[in-house]
Parts: structure tokens; sequence; C-alpha cells
């Protein structure tokens, strides 16, 4: 039978655990038009950005609604674009029709590459000890290094809600960086990350994924990350006119939220939130909390039902709705 909290919970909290991302896309964005051109297609100020540095930023259609949210990272000679595999379909395509007159070019890395995710209050400690000695401490800041004499990039991010630090490598030197992580990692009490763990600790923190939180019928104000991927100073882009206006509103009808979910399993993706037979929203992704043992989701929630604690219920056709309690973010 199992516990709670798991080994998982206990060293992200005080350890640190180590994350394949098999599903995470890498798109390298090269060509002089590179900054404008992500710039006029996204909700951020990519041309402010120095090599180094870098920012998220919803891709928006022209009426203003989300195809995907991007990590944009910022190199010398390129533009690391990142997402999440489920919004490629709508990525690319647009950003590919849009980039015909522009000098830049979209080169899919994702199947070259590996991306690995180091978490915990002990992730630079392991970092150092594999011979990391600078490490990026603002969010998206990167820079390159080498584990066990590969290649590697390194980039500070807190997608689960911990102090972390991704790091992207040529595929063929994945296993040699994996084993000196491993290596190094198990005097500091680190665990390796189930997907469904990744998920839980994800949602837990409010980070919300492309293609099932993120999606077409989301408006950018919608999913709570202003501060961090929309300037409302920087001027004209595709679907600009939209995310002003909302902002000159002062309100979405919608915000995401979390769930407390009193059932034994997680309810799909796209499951409809109700309070008695009214719709107030619908679940993005779900998973079973490392800590409790019980579900947990991230949904899009009317307004008048986002405030912490207001109960609601999950419906699925052909099963009895599942109760839930509505929880700000992040849940811890």
């Amino acid at each position: 039978m199992s516990s709670y909290p798991t080994a998982s919970a206990t060293a992200i909290d005080l350890g640190a655990v180590l994350a394949d991302r098999p599903g995470r896309a890498r798109i390298r964005v090269v060509g002089p038009d590179r900054a404008k051109f992500l710039h006029n297609l996204t909700t951020n100020d990519v041309k402010a950005r120095a090599p180094g540095s870098g920012c998220e930023a919803f891709v928006t259609s022209p009426q203003g609604r989300t195809l995907g949210l991007v990590t944009l990272v910022i190199r010398e000679d390129a533009i690391l674009l990142r997402t999440e595999e489920e919004s490629l379909g709508a990525v690319v395509p647009h950003l590919r029709k849009y980039g015909v007159l522009e000098e830049v070019e979209l080169e899919d890395e994702t199947a070259e590459t590996f991306e690995f995710h180091l978490a915990g209050p002990r992730a630079g400690e392991l970092l150092g000890a594999v011979g990391v000695a600078t490490r990026p401490g603002e969010d998206l800041a990167h820079g390159p290094a080498e584990v066990a004499g590969r290649a590697v990039l390194v980039v500070r991010e807190d997608p689960l809600g911990a102090e972390g630090y991704s790091l992207i490598g040529r595929k063929e030197d994945a296993q040699a960086v994996r084993e000196a992580l491993s290596g190094e990692g198990e005097p500091l009490g680190l665990v390796a990350l189930s997907a469904g763990a990744w998920e839980a600790f994800r949602i837990e923190a409010g980070t919300p994924a492309s293609g099932r939180d993120v999606t077409e019928k989301n408006l950018p104000q919608e999913l709570a990350r202003d501060d961090r991927a929309i300037s409302f100073r920087k001027g004209c882009y595709l679907g600009q006119e939209t995310v002003a206006r909302l902002d000159a509103l002062g309100h979405v009808n919608r915000l995401i939220r979390g769930l407390r979910i009193e059932a034994d399993a997680p309810p799909p993706s796209g499951a409809t939130l109700v309070d008695g037979e009214k719709q107030v929203g619908w679940i993005g992704s779900a998973a079973v909390s490392e800590r409790t043992g019980r579900p947990i989701a991230l949904a899009i929630v009317r307004t008048s039902h986002v405030e912490p604690g207001r109960s609601v219920a999950i419906r699925v056709e052909g099963e009895p709705d599942r109760p839930a309690t509505v929880a700000g973010l992040p849940m811890r």
C-alpha cells in the first residue's frame, strides 16, 4: 500500500528530484529577424530581452486567443522556443504562416536533444557537485556548462514551485549526464521523478501546461500569468487589441484555479465543472497528489466561483459527480 507523502514529495521539499521531459518540444528560431518576429506574434516584450535572459509568452491568434504558452530562451545566435508537444499543432503552423516574409527559420530540435529538470532546495548544490560552478539566478536566465564532459545549457526556472534548473543537451549525451547527476545526487537525497509525480507538483504549483490548461478556448489573462508572460507596454502585436481591451476592463470572466477532489481517481481533461445544473468551468490537468494521495486538478473557473473553499462538482457523462473544492494557486 502506498503511503503519503511519497518519497518524491519528501525529496522536492528537502532534497532534490530529477525529471525527464519527453513531452517537451524545443524549436530553435534563427535569422536576423528572429526577435522582431516573435515580438510581433507573442504577448511579451521579446525585443527588450538580452542574450542570457528569457521570458514566458503567449502565442495569440488574431482574435487574442491563446494558441500556446511558450518559454523563450534568448541566446547570442538564436532564440530557443520551448513548449509542450501537445500545443505544437497550433503554435508551429501559426508561426510559419506569419514568418513567410521574415528572415527567420524554425528548426525543430526536439528529436535531437534531451531535457532534464532538477528541482528542490539541494538542486543547486547538486549542480555544483557535477561541476556547474556558475548557476543562473533569475527566472529563465541561462548559460552553457559541462556535465560529465558533455555540453549542456542550464536554464533557471521553477515549474514545480521549487528551486529548479533545466538541462538541455544533445540526445547522445543524455545517459552520461543522467548518470553523473544520479551518482552525485544519491547522498543529497535525489529521487527520480515519475511523469505522474511531475504532473502533481506542476498542478500544485499552478503552472499551466500548453495544450491542456492553455488552449484556444482561453484568453491570456485567464491563466493568471500577466506579470510573467504579458507586456502591456510593448505596442502592437497579433491579438493585442483583445488583450489590451481586457486590461482596460480590469477583469476576465474566467480564471485558472486549483481543485481538491473527493474521489478515488482524477477526472479526465475536459470534464465539466458544475454548480447544480449550471456549468461553471472545465478541467485542464488532473493528477493524484504526491502529498495526500487525493486527486487534484487545474481548472478554468467562472469568476463567480473562484473564491477558495467554494464547493463545486466535476461531471463526466455516465459517472456520478465528483465533489471538489476550489483552491487558490499555488496550492501549497
